[in-house]
């Protein structure tokens, strides 16, 4: 299983990898229980590091990706007089 890691260090060198991930991933794993196009953050800082605070939602994927262009479709229709 390959994914998109990215990292930031303290001193802001950041990072992107394609990163290979063990199978079968442990049930703790932040990935473990991801689908499609899910996104996961998981800050490591002093205050967590032992017990990190782990963001994960639904990702732009096809669906979201087309609400979103077809949201500003019709704003930009609006902002030149359109009506419904």
């Amino acid at each position: 299983m390959l994914r998109h890691v990215a990292s930031l260090a303290a001193r802001g060198c950041a990072r992107v990898r394609l990163q290979p991930l063990p199978l079968p991933l442990p049930a703790d794993h932040p990935f473990a229980r991801t689908h499609l196009t899910d996104n996961v953050a998981q800050p490591r800082t002093a205050r967590y590091c032992d017990n990190p605070l782990i963001v994960r939602g639904f990702g732009a994927g096809p669906q979201v990706t087309a609400a979103g262009v077809f949201a500003d479709l019709l704003r930009i229709a609006e902002a030149h007089g359109a009506r419904a």
